[in-house]
């Protein structure tokens, strides 16, 4: 399984990358444009997005996903994972096509389950 984590703050992406590490095999992206890129040229089975970012923000990474003309886009589980806990926010990255909005602080375990569950649903849809 091979997970994108997209965040700008190198403290965030290392988090990540070592607590899940023994899971996924994980890539990282500085911003959502970079994101999209490497979206357009890799499969990858599950994305975590930050929202706050420079050059283009997660919400508009996972609109820019979601209207890709890459079909394996279209379904890749969007996750966010994100110090943003304002409402509208949220509902702006959702209304965007992501599938989940977690805040951190991040519990890990409820990380890993998120992530199964997404991928079981995405697993579910493309039978």
């Amino acid at each position: 399984m091979k997970l994108l984590v997209v965040d700008d703050n190198p403290i965030n992406q290392k988090f990540l990358y070592y607590s899940l590490k023994k899971y996924y095999e994980i890539e990282t992206a500085n911003n959502g444009l970079e994101a999209v890129n490497m979206l357009e040229k890799d499969l990858f089975d599950v994305v975590l997005m930050d929202l706050s970012m420079p050059v283009m923000d997660g919400a508009e990474a996972t609109l820019q996903i979601r209207e890709s003309i890459s079909h394996r886009n279209k379904n890749i589980p969007i996750i966010f994972v994100t110090t943003n806990d304002f409402e509208h926010e949220r509902i702006r990255c959702m209304g965007n096509g992501a599938d989940d909005y977690l805040i951190k602080p991040i519990d890990i375990e409820k990380l890993l389950s998120t992530i199964d569950f997404h991928l079981k649903q995405k697993e579910e849809t493309s039978i």
